[in-house]
């Protein structure tokens, strides 16, 4: 087996998600990874399949792209190669959020900010909904950036753009949204 990443894109419908993964099921793939969103009406889809040996990139691609109405399905195939051009540094992960009136700019900026530490952007959120900007993103920040001048300069950025911008630590961003810790608590009240 061959690992390869695939990408979908189209106007949204219903099934889609299924029809490729039954494509590339019915080609003898497994899916190991998959993350799929709709942004403005179009599905969005990247997958991480093993494939047999020897199935060519093009022979992947036409499976998928018949499990759809002629011309819909937008399909990227290639194998997927292990990074391994820039060394490993230990990270932690935080979740940023910024919300405010729309401008343009702050993406760019903001991005420019966090790649300029060497802070990752492993999911990014944002939209723009009657003028006002959400933004969300899950970071990988090296362990040895100093966090609170990180909160200040993201504040600084945010303030430059009439924005909010707070950073947590993903496990007090998940503590916050779990009911878990709240029905261990329930229990041992009882």
């Amino acid at each position: 087996m061959t690992d390869h990443i695939v990408t979908v894109m189209a106007q949204d419908r219903v099934g889609i998600v299924r029809d490729v993964s039954s494509a590339i099921t019915g080609i003898g793939g497994n899916i190991t990874h998959l993350s799929q969103t709709v942004m403005r009406g179009y599905f969005t889809l990247i997958i991480s399949a093993q494939m047999p040996e020897g199935l060519a990139q093009d022979e992947i691609r036409q499976s998928i792209r018949q499990c759809g109405e002629s011309g819909e399905l937008e399909v990227n195939v290639r194998p997927y190669i292990e990074a391994t051009t820039c060394p490993v540094k230990p990270t932690e992960r935080f979740t940023l959020s910024m919300r405010g009136k729309d401008q343009k700019g702050i993406i760019a900026h903001t991005t420019g900010y966090l790649a300029g530490r060497n802070v990752n952007m492993d999911d990014f959120y944002c939209y723009v909904r009657e003028g006002v900007l959400l933004m969300l993103a899950e970071v990988s920040v090296p362990v040895d950036i100093d966090i609170e001048e990180l909160q200040r300069g993201l504040e600084d950025v945010g303030r430059e753009f009439g924005l909010i911008a707070h950073l947590q630590h993903e496990n007090i961003f998940q503590a916050t949204l779990s009911v878990q810790p709240v029905m261990n608590l329930q229990r041992q009240k009882l």
